[in-house]
């Protein structure tokens, strides 16, 4: 009858042993995660589509060099086009308690809980190209000022070339507050300088694929079009093979195409000159890319830091400008 009831009784203290331990093994390295977090002092960056902008891509790894020159681990996630998958990662690094989240926000008001929630939890937020209300500071640039100067710069082309009269084609991103505030800064900048232009197509396009697939179709619904203008220069490098493949010459005179970011493509094309590429607003990629990491370092150490916005600036054919930015991309 002893041994009857002594085994059950051993099975039971054995179960809650094992139990103990599982929790206190879960604690252990919920606690860890979090220790880990603070120790190596990381800085976490959700970036959409990150990997497919060149720009963006430069930006970041420069960040990480200077993460790492200043004794930070800068961590990178692309969800893509994906919000909910954005906000879900975001929520696992306040819990890991990562000590500074930069967030590029597709729709700001969407991260506005979040970003309180990190900041509640003791954790900093930057938010990169933009601004909320619950955000520690921005780093990066005026999206809709940079879309606006080249906007202009393509209005004052269109006067001095084509008599104020232009086809306007817009390859524009409105999947994102970046893209809608870069082509409505690029269409508003246009129209206030060119009022006589026509924008006759106004469609979404990053990458060099879309820009030449979307550039075909408008050029086939719209062969009069002169003027390519984009949010993205790997877009506006599809518009210009786009030009080409449909039979036009990549020396025509009286077109224009313009993009943002400063790729090594269109900066070869502007270096060179003589051609369709006529603009490209292109970024300081590296002054942001040490930004992003020099104002999350205050943050930790100060506890404030102002907003740190790099302007973006005009390069246009054979400008000494395009050999500083190929040399800064390391393509010189």
């Amino acid at each position: 009858m002893s041994q009857g009831t002594s085994r059950p009784a051993g099975r039971l203290f054995m179960t809650r042993r094992v139990a103990l331990a599982a929790a206190t093994l879960l604690a252990t390295t919920a606690f860890t995660w979090s220790t880990q977090a603070q120790e190596a002092k990381t800085i976490a960056v959700s970036f959409p589509n990150s990997s497919k902008i060149g720009a963006v891509i430069t930006t970041l790894d420069q960040a990480k060099l200077k993460a790492e020159e200043m004794g930070y681990k800068l961590v990178v996630d692309d969800p893509g086009s994906d919000m909910n998958k954005q906000i879900n990662t975001i929520k696992t690094w306040i819990e890991q308690k990562v000590p500074v989240i930069v967030v590029n926000v597709p729709n700001p008001a969407a991260f506005e809980v979040l970003a309180k929630q990190a900041r509640e939890a003791g954790l900093y937020w930057i938010t990169y190209g933009d601004r909320i209300q619950n955000q520690d500071a921005t780093v990066g640039y005026d999206q809709y000022a940079d879309g606006r100067k080249l906007g202009e710069y393509a209005g004052k082309w269109i006067n001095e070339n084509l008599g104020g009269k232009a086809q306007v084609a817009v390859l524009g991103f409105d999947l994102m507050i970046w893209g809608q505030s870069r082509t409505k800064g690029i269409v508003e900048g246009l129209t206030a300088s060119a009022p006589e232009a026509k924008i006759v197509a106004n469609q979404n396009a990053i990458t060099p694929t879309e820009g030449l697939n979307v550039t075909r179709t408008i050029l086939q619904a719209n062969p009069d079009v002169n003027v390519i203008v984009g949010v993205e220069d790997p877009a506006t490098e599809g518009a210009y093979k786009a030009w080409i493949a449909t039979g036009r010459d990549p020396k025509q005179k009286g077109v224009f195409i313009g993009g943002m970011d400063g790729t090594v493509p269109a900066l070869n094309l502007l270096k060179e000159g003589d051609n369709i590429y006529q603009a490209s607003m292109a970024i300081p990629l590296k002054l942001v890319g040490d930004a992003i990491v020099e104002t999350a370092d205050k943050l930790i150490k100060e506890g404030k830091a102002p907003d740190n916005i790099v302007p973006l600036e005009l390069v246009t054919p054979k400008s000494p400008a395009a050999d500083k930015y190929l040399q800064e991309q390391g393509a010189q």
